[in-house]
C-alpha cells in the first residue's frame, strides 16, 4: 500500500511539474507576443513566431510568409524579425532599417506585456484571496480581544507602522517587532512570571502575559486606532519565546480567527496597478542588494528552480498559492528583461539609444559578439544559481 501511495505521489508531482512548465511557457509567450504585437503595428517584417526552442514539431505558414512554430523545448520562445542582427539589409521593413524609436518600442513591449499581465494576475490575486492586509474572520466572547475588535475589521498597521510588503513589514513581522522591542520586562524575573497563566509543552513550562498595543484598523470604511491585546510567551527563565493572539496556549479558531482580506472588485481594480508597481520596485531593490553583496546567489533561481517552486507551492497550497506566484513571475520577467545585461532587451535598447544619439549604427558584428558572449555567460549564471538551490 505504501508503495502505491509513493507511486501516486510521484505521478502527482510530475503533473504539477507539467503545470509549472506550462505556466512558465505561457509567461514567455506573453513576452514574445508583446514584441510581435508592436512589430505588427509598426510594420516590421516578421519571419517567425516560435513557441519553444529546438527541433520543430508543428509549423504553419501564413499568407504573408510568417511562420508560426511549436518547438520541442518548452522553456522559451522568440519572435524573429527580418534582418535582425544583420548589416546591409535592403528591405525597408527589416528590423535594423527601422527608425530607432520604433525599435525601442518593439524591444520594450515584451517587458510591457509581462507588466500588463502582472496587473491582471494581481487583480485576480487581490479579489480571490487577498495578500497583505489582515481581516478578523471570527471572534467570540472567550477572546482577549472580544471587546476590542469586531468581526470584519481590517488591520492595516500596528503601532503606527502600516503593513507594507515592499519592506517585509507583514502583519506577523510587525507584531514580532513590537513584542520583542517593547515587552521583555520579565527577563530574569521568574518570580513575577509565576503569577501569570502557564502551560506545558514537551516537559517545559511557559508563561503568558497579556500586553496591549495599538492596531490601525479599517472598520466599515473608517480608519481608526484601537488598543488590542496579545499574549506574550516567556520560558521558565523569563526569556521571550514568542507571542499568541489567543486567550490560552491552545489555538482555537472559534475564539479568534484571522485571514487575508479579500479586496472587493473595485478595490482590486484600483489596487492592481500600485500593487504591481510595488512588486516591481521590490524586485529592483533585490537586484540592487545582490549587486552590492547584501544577498547571496542562493536567493536567486533559474528556470529549473522556478518550475520546482511553482510545482511545490501549487501542490502544497493549491490554486491560492499559484495565484500568488503568477503576478510575481510576470513582474519578475518584466523587470529582468529590462536590465542592461547582454542578450536581454534592456541591453539591446542601450545599443539603439547609442545609435540614435550618434546618428550612426554600431557594427552589427560587434553587437552580435557582445550578445553571444553575454548569452553564454547568462546561461552559465542561470545554471549556476539553479545548482546552488539544490546543493
Amino acid at each position: 500500500m505504501s508503495n502505491l501511495l509513493s507511486i501516486t505521489s510521484v505521478f502527482t508531482y510530475i503533473g504539477y511539474i507539467v503545470l509549472a512548465i506550462i505556466v512558465l511557457l505561457f509567461m514567455v509567450l506573453i513576452h514574445e507576443l508583446g514584441h510581435y504585437t508592436a512589430g505588427k503595428i509598426l510594420k516590421f517584417k516578421i519571419n517567425e513566431f516560435s513557441v519553444g526552442f529546438g527541433p520543430k514539431l508543428i509549423q504553419k505558414t501564413k499568407k504573408n510568409g510568417e511562420k508560426i512554430t511549436l518547438r520541442a523545448l518548452p522553456l522559451g520562445g522568440y519572435c524573429a524579425f527580418e534582418g535582425e542582427g544583420e548589416d546591409g539589409q535592403t528591405n525597408s521593413q527589416a528590423f535594423n532599417n527601422q527608425k530607432p524609436w520604433k525599435r525601442l518600442i518593439v524591444l520594450f513591449f515584451g517587458a510591457f506585456f509581462n507588466f500588463l499581465s502582472g496587473i491582471i494576475f494581481s487583480f485576480i490575486l487581490l479579489i480571490s484571496s487577498g495578500y497583505d492586509l489582515v481581516e478578523i474572520k471570527n471572534l467570540n466572547e472567550n477572546s482577549i480581544n472580544y471587546n476590542t475588535f469586531q468581526t470584519g475589521d481590517v488591520i492595516y498597521g500596528i503601532d503606527g507602522t502600516d503593513i507594507d510588503f515592499v519592506h517585509d513589514e507583514y502583519f506577523n513581522n510587525l507584531l514580532t517587532v513590537s513584542v520583542t522591542e517593547y515587552y521583555s520586562k520579565y527577563a530574569g524575573s521568574i518570580e513575577d512570571l509565576q503569577n501569570e497563566v502557564s502551560f506545558s509543552d514537551d516537559g517545559k513550562t511557559y508563561y503568558l502575559d497579556t500586553q496591549s498595543m495599538i492596531f490601525n484598523v479599517r472598520r466599515q470604511g473608517e480608519d481608526i486606532e484601537i488598543t488590542g491585546y496579545i499574549n506574550v510567551i516567556y520560558n521558565d527563565k523569563g526569556e521571550y519565546a514568542g507571542w499568541s493572539l489567543y486567550s490560552t496556549e491552545q489555538a482555537d479558531s472559534n475564539e479568534f480567527a484571522i485571514g487575508n482580506y479579500k479586496y472587493s472588485f473595485w478595490e482590486s481594480l484600483i489596487e492592481a496597478v500600485p500593487f504591481t508597481c510595488k512588486w516591481a520596485w521590490k524586485i529592483i531593490v533585490i537586484f540592487g542588494q545582490l549587486i552590492i553583496g547584501q544577498l547571496s546567489l542562493t536567493s536567486l533561481g533559474g528556470p529549473v528552480t522556478t518550475i520546482n517552486t511553482i510545482a511545490s507551492y501549487t501542490q502544497t497550497g493549491g490554486w491560492a498559492y499559484l495565484a500568488v506566484l503568477l503576478p510575481l513571475i510576470a513582474i519578475n520577467l518584466a523587470v529582468f528583461n529590462l536590465l542592461p545585461i547582454p542578450a536581454l532587451d534592456g541591453f539591446q535598447m542601450i545599443f539603439v539609444i547609442i545609435e540614435w544619439i550618434r546618428k550612426k549604427p554600431l557594427k552589427q558584428t560587434v553587437i552580435n559578439t557582445i550578445n553571444n558572449v553575454g548569452l553564454i555567460v547568462l546561461l552559465c549564471f542561470v545554471v549556476l544559481v539553479d545548482i546552488l538551490q539544490f546543493v
